[in-house]
């Protein structure tokens, strides 16, 4: 049967291969194929695997937690014994006017607190850069304990220059070693919330601008000049110890190498525009502070209502840079700081006229106002201005160059008020500020370029 099945079905024919089949074939098949198969610039094309654009790295930042705050309010309690001791610089700027400095000149005292004040920011290259090579625990220990001994020294001082180097030079080069990397530090744990941080940084300040003028005047009369440094000292002293138990470094911050001094940040030219600003700015931000006690008295004012004015204007200082700080966050530093900065430059255009006490209490609560965004928020467009490994180098220039004019400017505004008079005094200081007014302007014309809007967040 499968042999009958098998004889049945039909034999397939066999392909005898002729010129023509062949010739098809060739011709046929193989140019099909040939167009097919792609040819060495198609392979070129198609070898070339598309890349992807690499992701931006992760922003780390906590902007919150436990040791977020913990670091911010350490921050705080340093803002508050070494910034805000200064800001009370105009109480002894009238005390040593009236008693144990009477023999020399205004300006010549006002040395003393224009070296403790651009102390504070002179010297923050170095120590910026130092925080960017991992010394910044050596430096937050060392300071410390020289601050808080060149506090005690003072109650000891009875002539012109041991004040001038205790009050002036050493607890101002110790208080330089917190300012700049304490606000590079507050970068590294808020960077959302970085408005609000600085803003209650610099409030510590004027807590601190608040509380010690008010002090050193209560105890003055009561247990003297002497004690009264000492109890100031001793609220130092327990300030710092809890800034040095709070405040940290974040692990996860990079260790950057180099020389000591770099200032290859200053190629940017927003940057640099930036630093002249704040340069011009500082000309005249301490005056108002420096002489507004001493001048009170001298167009016939009580010295116990005078000492307050300064306290009134730090206060107002304080509620303002917490504001500012939560208003930045959403608006832009530099929106912000322009307008209420040209708002000083009427201050002090109108602030020689004032001679009563409601108008000099109004003054004051005007410019601390005024003076609050600037003082909270000078360094927050710096971190936006560059690398971010670079930022303890932009800070430490920044504060170096403010240190400059906090050096020069208060002395300035003294001389000029003894040869010319306060209308004088009040005109260089408003012009110095609104000259910083217009380069910050210019600066954030820079950068809003590369913004959608002109009204963006900047």
């Amino acid at each position: 049967m499968a042999s009958q099945l098998h004889s049945e079905r039909p034999e397939l024919p066999s392909y005898i291969s002729t010129p023509e089949s062949q010739s098809v074939y060739d011709e046929g098949t193989f140019k099909d194929l040939e167009k097919s198969v792609p040819t060495e610039k198609c392979l070129e094309k198609c070898t070339t695997i598309p890349t992807l654009p690499s992701p931006a790295p992760l922003d780390d930042t906590p902007d919150g937690g436990l040791q977020a705050w913990l670091v911010l309010f350490g921050a705080m309690c340093i803002a508050f014994t070494t910034s805000g001791y200064m800001s009370a610089w105009g109480v002894f700027q009238a005390y040593y006017e009236q008693s144990i400095l009477q023999d020399s000149s205004p300006s010549t005292i006002s040395w003393i607190g224009s070296i403790q004040q651009s102390c504070l920011y002179l010297p923050t290259l170095i120590f910026s850069r130092l925080l960017d090579m991992g010394y910044f625990r050596t430096m937050l220990t060392t300071a410390s304990v020289v601050f808080i001994i060149a506090t005690f020294l003072i109650a000891q001082c009875h002539v012109y220059w041991q004040f001038l180097l205790c009050q002036g030079l050493l607890t101002g080069v110790a208080a330089g070693a917190f300012s700049g990397p304490v606000i590079a530090i507050l970068s590294q744990w808020f960077r959302k919330r970085r408005g609000l941080a600085l803003g209650l940084y610099a409030a510590g300040a004027s807590l601190g601008g608040t509380v010690l003028p008010i002090t050193a005047k209560a105890l003055i009369p009561r247990i003297g000049f002497p004690w009264t440094m000492r109890v100031v000292a001793l609220i130092i002293m327990f300030g710092l110890a809890l800034g040095n138990l709070t405040i940290k470094q974040r692990k996860s911050s990079s260790l950057v190498k180099g020389p000591l001094f770099d200032f290859s940040p200053m190629r940017s030219k927003a940057f640099l525009v930036y630093c002249f600003a704040a340069f011009f700015t500082y000309l005249g931000y301490y005056s108002f502070t420096t002489f507004v006690a001493a001048s009170a008295i001298n167009i016939g004012i009580s010295a116990s209502f005078s000492f307050y004015l300064v306290s009134i204007c730090n206060a107002c200082s304080g509620l303002s840079r917490i504001t500012s700080g939560l208003t930045a966050d959403k608006t832009g530093a530099m929106n912000l700081m322009i307008p209420f900065t040209t708002l000083s430059v009427v201050v002090y255009c109108v602030w020689p006229f004032a001679h009563a006490e409601a108008a000099l209490v109004f003054i004051s609560v005007i410019y601390g106002i005024s003076i609050g965004p600037f003082a909270s928020l000078v360094s927050s467009p710096v971190l936006d201005l560059g690398e971010k490994d670079q930022l303890g180098r932009r800070i430490g220039i920044l504060m170096s160059m403010v240190g400059i004019a906090m050096l020069v400017g208060a002395p300035i505004s003294g001389a000029i008020d003894k040869s010319r008079g306060p209308i004088a005094m009040g005109l260089y200081a408003g012009s110095m500020m609104l000259v910083g007014a217009i380069l910050m302007t210019i600066v954030r014309h820079m950068k809003v370029k590369s913004k959608e809007s002109y009204w963006s967040k900047i």
